[in-house]
């Protein structure tokens, strides 16, 4: 599966969906740049603080709660799209 093909599947999960647009409004960043691969330091240039909070936002939003083990192993949207569709 290309990188391509696992952005067009990622946006088929209405949970996704709503990880993807959230964090489009919040970060004002184009939706189409928020792929599974797309990093939150090195792409986005978020510091640990901002992805905290990013996290707690999307927690708040979808009423499911990352244990510290989970947000600490979030690096890509894809982390987050897999962490929050589990829970």
């Amino acid at each position: 599966m290309t990188m391509r093909d696992q952005a067009t599947t990622m946006l088929s999960n209405p949970i996704e969906n709503q990880i993807v647009n959230t964090i489009s409004w919040t970060l004002n960043v184009s939706p189409q740049r928020l792929l599974p691969y797309t990093h939150f330091t090195d792409d986005l240039h978020l510091d640990d603080i901002d992805l905290m909070l990013l996290i707690a936002s999307l927690e708040n939003q979808l009423g499911v709660y990352l244990t510290g083990e989970q947000v600490a192993g979030i690096q890509t949207i894809g982390d987050v799209t897999r962490y929050f569709s589990v829970n």
